[in-house]
């Protein structure tokens, strides 16, 4: 494989000799040297031999070789292992191969003296010539840090062994020069050398031979050339510029240069990425091929271009109004930060300093003055809850002993009680005397004040003796006697409300940054709280009068909350305006829980009007908070016990009422108005509690399960006309607002097919008055179908 290459360079170290003859022949026109071929040649001993004796045969080839050849080539002698380039001037007989990642592998050429003279004598150095003294003493060189190819070049063994090899001082003069020219030229003319002229062709059988002249390993194997510097690059332009056969010769060393080029890529196995410049001279530039495009562009019209402007235009505009809204941002910025700044110059740092320390040491002396002061004012109202516990518990514990002997009085007299107990029908006589002198006090007090529409049943029994009555206010006002000392040895600025809030509105006046940091409108119901229970020791709204709004706590509050300077377009979104709410929802709506549980009656009509007032007023939180859900259980729970334990309808024969004077429809009657009253009273929370739970406290435990048994055995008069009319009444109209198709509510189903019933019984008795009172009724419950058939078939105007 390497058979070519060998004769190409013969071929170009021909052409080189004859324009070293032309450049003669002009002048002698110094070319730069360009650095040979690297290779591998392989000699031994016995080439050595072989050539010598060759010499006679071939004279002209060692002329040839010392003519071509560099000085540094033949002071390298026969022996030279290695040469890829020619040696440079003062580089020593080492050379390194470059690779892109791994370690750089570095080859030492080993140099041998070719007779004992050079070794004894050293040469001196020419230019271009390295010292092989220096090798053969010291055995090695260093190798050069530059990373660059670099070798002495191996000259072949072509002259005599008894001539002595050319030094470093003989250089052949331009004479022998021409003489080993026409030696050559002889040589060539009488056909017994082979040619180096590439332009001419031998036969098979001169290949052959030609390439049999060497052994497989004493060939040489040239590579790429070395690395050359900015100055033999430079001289090497200039001479093949002024050459006149410069365009063969470069085409032959183009061709060399390739092939070398990929012999250094087979050798070193890995690419290598040199710059084409470097490795040699000028290459001619690579041309990219034009292809044309396989489709053609839609061609362009005003239209398309004046859309494209509008579009640029449109962005340009936008982007426009981003600027100009994050100018005017960042204007107000700046005036903030200015007005802050002047802010914080203006305002006095030891000022600030002087008032949070006042207002930090005034504080904690408040929170200590509550804790001494908080246990007193709880136990106080433990012991006014008590008090009205007890009250309440004596008046409901009186009106079931009364429930109970008037039902055993009646059954006596109907013949079925026990008579043999003397001593127990005196006190039940005693009893009952004093329930009817309570009454009888009771109606005319009515009378008195003109309420003329009331039945027997609907007013609350609350009259207590002398005694028991002057005991209970005694007891509360001495209770009110122990709160009235429990400030008395502290300040005012720690026990009137006024003064507190006062403080805390300073804050929020002189610095209001700090004041809103600290939620300090979430602190101050917690701090008010044991004060505003103090203040509400003595108050019931269940009996008293006064309301919240009169108190002095409430209005320091109102004030503090809503003060002159707050802007009434933000009232919500303001904590200061949620602190007299809070207040209330922490404080006060706890203390009424406890009254609804433990204090009140329901079947009293004025307590549960004024608990209803008190809560559509002011219960107007959110129902989530705890405080809130535990007033709503309270009061269903105490609605239901009321049903439970103070409901109590008997039935009798109606022989036995027929007589209205009689005990047992007086009694029958007295409890009918006392259930309708409690049904009253439990619709009176329509609009604070669940619709669902009214209906079915109201209407399915209460009118469907007592009321409804007392009207289906009651004769049609005027009476059941008017027990009728009260049951409707109390109905709220909002639960008959989303009703359709001309049905009534489901739970009102029995109700108003009773109320038909009726209408059929007056119109055997031919009341067509109350007929037509009884159409009203359905039509107000919106049972409007059956209305409709009761006028249709009785011809009743409405």
């Amino acid at each position: 494989m390497f058979r070519k290459p060998n004769r190409n360079l013969r071929v170009r170290r021909a052409a080189s000799s004859e324009k070293e003859e032309e450049e003669d022949d002009h002048g002698k026109v110094e070319r730069p040297k360009r650095a040979g071929g690297r290779g591998l040649t392989c000699g031994t001993k016995k080439r050595t031999e072989a050539a010598a004796a060759d010499s006679d045969e071939r004279p002209s080839e060692g002329e040839e070789d010392a003519a071509g050849a560099d000085p540094s080539s033949r002071t390298a002698g026969l022996h030279s292992a290695l040469s890829f380039s020619v040696e440079k001037e003062g580089e020593d007989g080492y050379f390194k191969v470059k690779k892109p990642t791994v370690n750089a592998v570095t080859f030492k050429v080993q140099k041998k003296a070719e007779n004992a003279e050079q070794e004894s004598k050293p040469q001196e150095k020419g230019p271009g010539v390295s010292s092989e003294s220096e090798e053969s003493e010291h055995g090695k060189v260093d190798v050069p840090e530059k990373e660059e190819y670099s070798s002495p070049v191996s000259s072949s063994p072509t002259s005599s062994p008894s001539h002595r090899p050319p030094s470093a001082d003989d250089i052949p003069d331009a004479k022998q020069i021409r003489a080993a020219r026409t030696r050559r030229k002889l040589a060539r003319a009488q056909g017994d050398y082979i040619s180096l002229d590439a332009s001419h062709q031998q036969s098979d059988s001169s290949q052959s031979e030609s390439d049999d002249e060497l052994d497989d390993h004493e060939k040489r194997i040239t590579f790429a050339p070395g690395m050359k510097n900015v100055k033999e690059r430079m001289a090497e332009e200039i001479a093949s510029s002024s050459g006149s056969d410069g365009g063969d010769e470069e085409e032959m060393d183009d061709i060399q240069n390739k092939w070398e080029e990929q012999q250094i890529r087979k050798a070193i196995k890995c690419p290598q990425t040199m710059d084409s410049d470097l490795l040699h001279g000028h290459s001619p530039p690579r041309m990219k091929k034009y292809v044309a495009p396989k489709f053609s562009s839609p061609p362009v019209t005003v239209e398309d271009i004046r859309k494209r402007l509008t579009a640029r235009i449109g962005s340009i505009e936008e982007v426009h109004r981003a600027h100009i809204l994050d100018s005017e941002k960042y204007t107000r910025d700046l005036e903030n930060a200015r007005n802050t700044l002047q802010k914080l110059e203006t305002s006095s740092s030891e000022r600030s300093y002087k008032f949070f320390k006042a207002m930090k040491v005034y504080v904690e002396n408040f929170v200590d003055c509550l804790n001494e002061k908080v246990q007193e004012i709880y136990q106080l109202e433990s012991e006014m809850s008590q008090i009205l516990a007890g009250h309440s518990r004596t008046l409901l514990k009186r009106r079931q002993d009364d429930l109970q002997r008037q039902s055993a009085a009646i059954q006596k007299l109907a013949g079925t009680g026990n008579g043999n107990d003397v001593l127990a029908e005196e006190q039940m006589e005693s009893h009952l005397q004093d329930m009817e002198l309570r009454r009888e006090r009771r109606r005319q007090k009515r009378e008195d004040s003109g309420q003329i529409d009331h039945h027997e049943g609907m007013s609350s029994d609350d009259e207590l003796s002398p005694d028991h009555e002057h005991e209970y206010k005694q007891d509360q006002e001495d209770v009110l006697l122990l709160c009235k000392p429990i400030f008395d040895d502290v300040h005012e600025d720690f026990c009137q409300t006024k003064n507190i809030l006062f403080k805390f509105h300073e804050w929020r006046e002189q610095f209001p940054e700090t004041y809103y940091d600290a939620y300090i409108s979430l602190c101050i119901p917690k701090l008010l709280s044991p004060l505003v229970r103090k203040q509400l020791i003595g108050w019931n709204p269940l009996r008293d009068t006064t309301e919240l709004e009169h108190m002095s706590w409430y209005c320091d509050l109102d004030d503090f909350c809503y003060s002159k300077h707050d802007r009434e377009d933000n009232m919500e979104d303001n904590p200061n305006h949620k602190v007299l709410s809070a207040v209330i929802e922490k404080t006060v709506i706890p203390i009424v829980s406890g009254l609804v549980e433990h204090v009140w009656d329901p079947m009293s009509s004025v307590q549960t009007s004024r608990l209803v007032h008190f809560c559509k007023t002011h219960v107007l939180g959110d129902e989530k908070s705890k405080p809130v859900q535990g007033l709503l259980s309270c009061l269903i729970s105490r609605l239901k016990k009321a049903i439970e334990e103070d409901v109590f309808i008997p039935l009798y024969a109606k022989r036995l009422l027929q007589d209205r004077t009689s005990p047992h429809s007086r009694f029958q009657e007295r409890q009918f108005w006392s259930a309708v009253k409690l049904f009253g009273n439990i619709l009176l929370w329509d609009g604070f509690l669940q619709e669902e739970i009214l209906q079915e406290l109201s209407l399915d435990k209460l009118l469907n399960r007592y009321l409804l048994l007392v009207l289906l055995n009651v004769e049609p008069d005027s009476e059941l006309l008017e027990k009728c009319r009260k049951i409707v009444e109390y109905l709220p109209q909002s639960w008959f607002r989303g009703l359709g198709s001309g049905e009534t509510l489901a739970r009102l189903g029995n109700f108003s097919k009773n109320l038909v019933n009726f209408v059929h019984a007056l119109h055997k008795l031919n009341d067509r008055k109350s007929m037509e009172v009884l159409v009203s009724l359905l039509l107000k419950i919106k049972a409007e179908n059956l209305a409709e058939d009761v006028v249709a078939q009785y011809s009743i105007t409405v």
